[in-house]
């Protein structure tokens, strides 16, 4: 099975409808090959949660919208399945959510992510926008995968790949709108082979490319297989990575490490629904 990780530049001043457009397009030259591509966190807007502005909730779309439509007639026309995050009304003029749609190759939505962590420090004001995700860690089968979507900050609390392994996940994706500094490389690719690794999972990282606000976007989108082999990682340009990812590998790997099988079901009551 093929994976396409699409590291979008969004452009700034650009709409989301420009951007959304420019995306599927990306999408069809670079990913129609992929059985299950991923676009990055906030594909379609700036980085908006840089501030607190009531206006910025005008960005935010239903599942349910024309914005998503364009998303699933295009995962049908290339049938590829599409991970799409976007900034979700959840209910109008109520709940909003970071949510990653997951659309099937025949433009089916299977279901929906929302970030369980918005991210809250000075310039990242993600509280302000989204309510933490509710909808627990579902996997999905689609593509001939059965995947599971971590966004963002997410991928700093580990009991997440956790337990979409446990689900049954092959790979997580996790999309991402990360700007950079000097050692991001190695926390950024070296933290999703520790997930990989210890999930026995392949992971793809998915970043944005391009500059905003005078920050750039460290791109570095990435592969590492169950073993922890790091399949595929781009530079910090817009660019598309696809790469072989194989279900049976990962069960081999379970099979021989046990990291699954050695959870200490007791310690984490919850895992006993799992």
């Amino acid at each position: 099975m093929k994976v396409a990780a699409v590291q979008f530049e969004a452009g700034p001043d650009a709409t989301p409808e420009e951007n959304l457009e420019r995306a599927m397009t990306t999408l069809r030259e670079t990913a129609a090959a992929a059985d299950v591509a991923c676009l990055p966190e906030y594909f379609a807007t700036p980085y908006f949660p840089a501030e607190q502005d009531s206006e910025a909730f005008s960005l935010a779309v239903p599942v349910d919208s024309p914005f998503v439509d364009e998303i699933r007639e295009t995962a049908a026309d290339i049938d590829t399945a599409v991970v799409a995050p976007i900034f979700e009304e959840g209910q109008p003029g109520g709940r909003y959510y970071n949510t990653a749609v997951v659309v099937d190759t025949d433009g089916e939505i299977v279901g929906t992510y929302r970030k369980m962590h918005p991210f809250e420090r000075p310039g990242y004001h993600e509280k302000y926008y989204f309510a933490p995700g509710d909808l627990g860690v579902p996997v999905f089968d689609v593509g001939g995968l059965t995947i599971a979507v971590m966004i963002c900050y997410d991928r700093h609390f580990p009991e997440i790949a956790r337990v979409a392994a446990l689900r049954g996940a092959d790979v997580v994706f996790v999309p991402t709108c990360s700007f950079g500094d000097e050692n991001r490389e190695s926390v950024w690719v070296g933290e999703l082979t520790g997930i990989a690794v210890s999930n026995s999972i392949y992971v793809v990282g998915v970043n944005r490319a391009g500059t905003e606000r005078g920050e750039s976007h460290f791109g570095l989108s990435t592969a590492i297989d169950p073993t922890g082999r790091e399949l595929q990682t781009l530079d910090a340009d817009p660019d598309t990575l696809l790469t072989t990812v194989d279900p049976d590998l990962v069960q081999d790997v379970r099979r021989t490490t046990k990291h699954l099988n050695d959870v200490r079901a007791e310690l984490l009551p919850d895992l006993n629904d799992l």
